[in-house]
């Protein structure tokens, strides 16, 4: 090598040696894990290895520094690195409880214990993650509240977690006072309160239930329910009658029909109820006319009906709509009779006679039946029913057997299978219905056939709907679905018609949260009008989302379709259009007693033959209680999609309703109405109903007196808010202290008081429960006080006889039997292993104290076993009796004996 080279290669090795010992640079750290991940209040290990970059030992000592309020559990650890040696250096560190979300830096510190001088650093982040925890705790409520005042409850809001949250309070039964949005700070406290505003005309003390919740973005995070006690405010009149519900009203009608006012009446008398205590008979009956029915949309037809029933029979007479199966006779409006007798055993059989009302072609109906129901889930039954078709001029005739059973667990199966005899033919019909669940999957459906000559409710005509579903996840199923409608079905015209249908969906829902549901789904639908007039006949195939939420007082719908439609009424080539529509449906829940809601859609419309097509709707409806007695409904809208014109379709209702007293009530109503197969010319009408509620009394049940009462203090003042219970009546006393319970059953009763609103030394100056006497038709009073209680405690001292000095010998002064007395009550107590004794709070008054000398330990003796004692209200006796030990008497008794004296031996 050439000289000169050799001597910079030294010089260059004289200097890196230079740099390898400047401060920093002996040692290297190095983290592997990359950025950790913790919770609040969680413990982390961080595990770093120190590398000695030195060809001589080094000392090091490795700290961590961490943010101020993170808790560093590893104490700085000093290791010995040999030349390029490595240690792994284990830190552990604990999160702050209420840490909050976010990335905080900790650097590992190589310090030379030397100089204390830091060596090297390494920064590791920590990503503190989110903890949501809402907690709720109660603070304090009313128990007890009289009817007519309002009822408030406190709590407490907590977050526990490490982010500002804002909380939406939820109730049930309740309302927020304020807001009902509360934002709050990590660790932070709020307080809120409820209320309850209760009903003036409460007559018997109720339980309320009540709830509040905390939720976040839609989802409950903590539920708490409480209840508290209503206690009438104003005495009720004693009913000793056992009574039939009955109303009666009448209505005024008005209406602007055919271009001119008009106006009528129209009453009614309705009763539904048990004829007896035990519910095993049943009434039901109607009494309303005129029939106003062509005067307005308002107006009723006229109807007359009585029922009744119990467990083993049933029978009406009058107009109702009658089913006899849903093949032979789905429902058929009419005056007639039915009567069905039922055996203990499940046999059961029946009579149904029908005059049709609404349908001229059928002049009558008769059916008799008869079936048998083995348990809630499985029945059989047979019918034979003969029809006298008046446009045929022959009667027909049909038998059908229907079943209703369950198989498995999670499977209902319906069946029906009719034949009918009509015209010289006979022709069958058949319907079938399934609903089961198995793993994650549903299928129901229903089908329907009735042939051609077949003459039930349905002939020639296929029905079908089915739907098989498969919940994926818990938050998403998908399904599809069919349904076809009848085309032939005998239904009365005072019905509505519905148009024909046809429908083939495929759908997928899922739940994004609690109350946030997504569905998408494609749909071919038919729909064919079949009325006269023939407004339509179109078939639509579309893509559909829908998107409803509730989050806090709003719920929201939002709804789309975009598709292509066929016109079957227009001509070929330009009877085909894109169709889209779009709707929003808003709703704003002010609290429980007020509510609005928004709605409008839009649509291109080529479904229909009309000389004026609409394609956007809007509305707005709400309710609301403007006071007590007095709620008011209002909705109104522009138009409505024309192939609902088969249906009145109301473009503004509006009503009010007033409560006069417990049993009247007036109510308003107004209707803007488009009448069925009319699609303009929208008609007003208006009524006014009054209304009367009734008991009809059957048997007076209970022969009964009333208790009455006043509770006062013993300063006299009334006593306010005391609870009293009698067997299964609950009072309150009111601001004068008095209390009532009435219609109570004769006979001798025990009254208790509630202590909850009693101080902790405070008793009734009469024991309790307090039994009192009920005579019947008469009152019978009672008035006690609530008084200051008194205190009696005492104990056992052993003494020395010859004197009064505290005996050392450990003498056991307990279970000494102590009893305090009077006329009234008796209290019986032990003395403790001290010879201590206390008694309970006690009435004020004499008593007689003693002391079982029986009792006392075997030694001693009690100079006075029996004390004669005066309590007064709130007074604290004590007494001390002391145990002298026995004098023993000892008596010498001198004997004197004699020698005996032997046989021969002289004295």
């Amino acid at each position: 090598m050439p000289k000169k080279l050799s001597i910079i290669y030294l010089i260059l090795l004289f200097f890196l040696g230079k740099l390898n010992a400047q401060p920093g640079k002996p040692v290297s750290i190095s983290y592997k894990e990359g950025q950790r991940q913790a919770l609040p209040g969680q413990v982390v290990n961080l595990a770093f290895f120190i590398e000695n970059n030195n060809n001589a030992e080094k000392v090091v000592t490795g700290a961590l520094s961490a943010p101020g309020t993170w808790k560093v559990i590893s104490k700085p650890q000093t290791v010995k690195l040999n030349p390029s040696g490595k240690e792994l250096l284990l830190f552990t560190i604990q999160v702050p409880g209420n840490c909050p979300v976010g990335n905080y830096e900790l650097r590992l510190l190589a310090v030379d214990p030397i100089t204390n001088i830091t060596l090297k650093e390494q920064a590791v982040t920590m990503a503190v993650k989110e903890i949501e925890k809402i907690s709720i705790l109660f603070v304090e409520s009313q128990v007890n509240v009289k009817a007519g005042e309002t009822f408030r409850a406190t709590y407490l809001l907590q977050n526990l977690g490490n982010t500002k949250k804002k909380v939406f309070i939820e109730t049930y039964n309740c309302d927020v006072e304020g807001t009902s949005a509360i934002e709050i700070e990590p660790g932070k406290t709020k307080q809120f309160k409820v209320y309850k505003q209760t009903s003036p005309d409460l007559l018997d003390a109720r339980e309320e239930n009540f709830s509040v919740r905390a939720a976040i973005d839609g989802g409950v995070k903590e539920s708490m329910s409480r209840s508290f006690t209503v206690f009438p405010s104003k005495e009720g009149k004693k009913d000793l009658f056992f009574r039939f519900p009955v109303s009666v009203s009448g209505t005024y009608i008005i209406s602007n029909q055919k271009g001119k006012p008009e106006s009528g009446y129209q009453f009614e008398v309705a009763g539904s109820g048990p004829l007896d205590l035990r519910g095993k008979h049943q009434l039901d009956f109607l009494a309303r006319g005129p029939n106003n029915t062509d005067l307005s949309y308002i107006g009723l037809y006229n109807q007359y009906y009585a029922s009744y029933s119990n467990k083993n029979a049933s029978f009406f007479v009058g107009q109702k709509g009658f089913r006899f199966t849903p093949l032979t006779e789905s429902s058929r409006f009419g005056t007639g009779v039915e009567n069905k007798i039922i055996l203990n055993n499940g046999l059961y059989f029946g009579f149904i006679y029908v005059k049709p009302r609404f349908y001229a072609d059928i002049k009558n109906e008769l059916a008799v039946y008869t079936g048998l129901k083995f348990d809630k889930d499985n029945e059989i039954n047979l019918f034979y029913i003969s029809k006298e078709d008046t446009s045929a001029g022959y009667i027909a005739h049909m038998a059908s057997l229907e079943a209703d059973f369950k198989p498995f667990k999670k499977t209902n199966v319906k069946l029906e299978f009719s034949q009918g005899f009509s015209g010289g033919a006979w022709d069958n019909a058949f319907r079938t219905s399934l609903n089961t669940n198995f793993s994650i999957f549903n299928i129901a459906g229903n089908y329907y056939y009735a042939g051609k000559n077949y003459p039930g409710y349905y002939s020639n005509s296929i029905f079908y709907s089915g739907n098989i579903s498969a919940r994926i996840t818990k938050k998403m199923n998908v399904g599809i679905s069919a349904r076809e409608d009848f085309k032939n079905a005998e239904l009365d015209t005072f019905f509505v018609s519905a148009p024909y249908s046809k429908t083939y969906r495929a759908y997928m829902n899922y739940n994004i949260a609690r109350r946030a549901h997504f569905r998408f789904y494609w749909r071919e639908y038919e729909r064919k009008d079949r009325l006269t007039l023939n407004k339509f006949h179109y078939k639509t195939r579309s893509l559909n989302s829908q998107f409803n939420h509730r989050f806090r007082k709003i719920e929201y719908r939002l709804s789309a379709e975009a598709g292509k439609t066929t016109n079957f009424l227009l001509g070929e080539g330009h009877n085909k259009q894109n169709t889209f529509r779009g709707d929003i449906n808003f709703g704003y829940h002010f609290n429980s007693k007020n509510k609005i809601r928004l709605f409008g859609g839009w649509s291109n419309v080529n479904s229909f033959v009309s000389g004026e097509q609409r394609n956007i709707t809007a509305g707005i409806s709400g309710a609301t209680q403007i006071t007590r007695n007095l709620k008011a409904d209002l909705s109104v809208r522009n138009a409505y999609d024309i192939d609902n014109y088969y249906r009145n379709r109301n473009l503004m209702q509006f009503s009010l309703k007033y409560k006069l007293f417990k049993k009247h009530s007036i109510s308003a109503r107004s209707f803007y109405t488009i009448f069925r197969k009319q699609v303009g010319d929208p008609e007003f009408s208006a009524a006014l109903t009054y209304t009367y509620k009734l008991g009809a009394p059957l048997k007076k049940i209970i022969n009964a007196g009333d208790i009455k009462g006043r509770v006062t203090y013993g300063n006299g003042e009334p006593a306010e808010g005391i609870v009293l219970n009698l067997q299964n009546k609950t009072a309150i006393t009111n601001s004068n202290g008095e209390f009532l319970f009435s219609t109570v059953q004769p006979g001798r009763h025990l009254l208790f008081v509630d202590r909850t609103e009693f101080e902790i030394n405070e008793i009734t100056n009469i024991p309790a429960p307090m039994e009192i006497e009920v005579l019947e038709d008469q009152v019978a009073s009672i008035n006690f006080q609530i008084t200051k209680g008194a205190k009696l405690t005492g104990n056992f001292l052993v003494v020395e006889s010859s004197a009064d000095i505290l005996q050392k010998s450990g003498i056991n002064a307990g279970d000494i039997i102590v009893e305090l007395k009077n006329e009234f009550e008796q209290f019986r107590i032990k003395s403790n292993e001290q010879g201590g004794f206390s008694f309970p709070i006690i009435r004020p008054g004499k008593y007689t104290f003693k002391i079982y000398t029986n009792s006392v330990p075997n030694g001693y003796e009690v100079k006075q076993p029996v004390f004669q004692l005066d309590f007064q209200p709130g007074e604290n006796k004590q007494l001390q009796i002391k145990l002298t030990s026995k004098k023993r008497k000892i008596i010498f008794k001198s004997e004197s004996t004699l020698p005996l004296t032997l046989k021969g031996e002289k004295k």
